[in-house]
């Protein structure tokens, strides 16, 4: 498969299930708190906030996209085989309720899977859950943790982990945060550090590869630093393009 048959293939898979194709935003982006765009959910973020009507604007609460994205946080780690500077995130929203519904972690969850398994025919047995394990007022992500029992990820490739791999945002001093659930796909122990312990975040190995984050976005963090539930509830996901056309070429 071709790089642009893999876009192509993304997002005829979301607009088929309901999606609206939005294109992508431009590096300089319209969001204050960064000076470039760094992830896909940029464009989105008054929407997913609750302060602007996405019905209004694009006729749909459910959206997909292809992003140009820039980041330079993780530096430090360019020129491996799974970080870049410059790159494109593929990602879906589903951002607050109408009468028309919405979906959430049950969702989030059926659609990556279809996509990375019925689409891609990607193994499902090399794939790994990571869900937020709960800290300080927000407790632990049960649902989601159910949510991949249901779709045939077994426990033992659940992980619990804190608020450093596992909890999304907010980009500025506040706004809409909350847990996500990433899948990790296991490359083979030819990747490993031979440790017992090895396993999605590894610190000492390359071996597990997140290919996709879906944030379970139920949270406002405010100026005094607590949490506030959001009025709505939204799904923010977001892919690395390039490592998945890795994974299925």
């Amino acid at each position: 498969m071709q790089s642009n048959q893999l876009r192509q293939k993304f997002l005829e898979y979301f607009q088929k299930n309901g999606h609206k194709i939005v294109q992508s935003s431009s590096l300089l982006p319209t969001d204050p708190s960064v000076l470039l765009t760094t992830a896909g959910m940029q464009q989105f973020s008054l929407y997913l906030e609750g302060s602007k009507d996405p019905i209004k604007d694009f006729g749909s609460r459910h959206l997909a996209d292809v992003q140009k994205c820039f980041r330079t946080n993780d530096i430090d780690e360019v020129g491996d085989d799974t970080h870049h500077t410059l790159f494109e995130m593929l990602g879906n929203w589903s951002i607050g309720t109408d009468e028309n519904g919405q979906y959430f972690k049950q969702g989030a969850i059926g659609y990556a899977l279809g996509f990375l398994v019925d689409e891609l025919g990607l193994d499902k047995e090399k794939m790994w859950a990571t869900v937020f394990v709960g800290e300080g007022s927000i407790p632990k992500d049960t649902e989601a943790i159910g949510l991949w029992l249901e779709n045939g990820i077994p426990q033992e490739r659940i992980m619990e982990c804190s608020s450093e791999n596992n909890f999304w945002g907010p980009t500025a001093k506040t706004g809409p945060c909350g847990p996500c659930s990433e899948i990790h796909y296991d490359r083979g122990i030819e990747y490993g550090c031979g440790k017992d312990t090895c396993a999605p975040n590894c610190p000492d190995c390359k071996r597990f590869v997140e290919v996709w984050n879906l944030v379970f976005m139920q949270y406002r963090k405010d100026e005094q630093g607590q949490f506030q539930k959001l009025a709505q509830t939204n799904i923010d996901t977001g892919t690395g393009f390039e490592r998945m056309y890795s994974k299925q070429s």
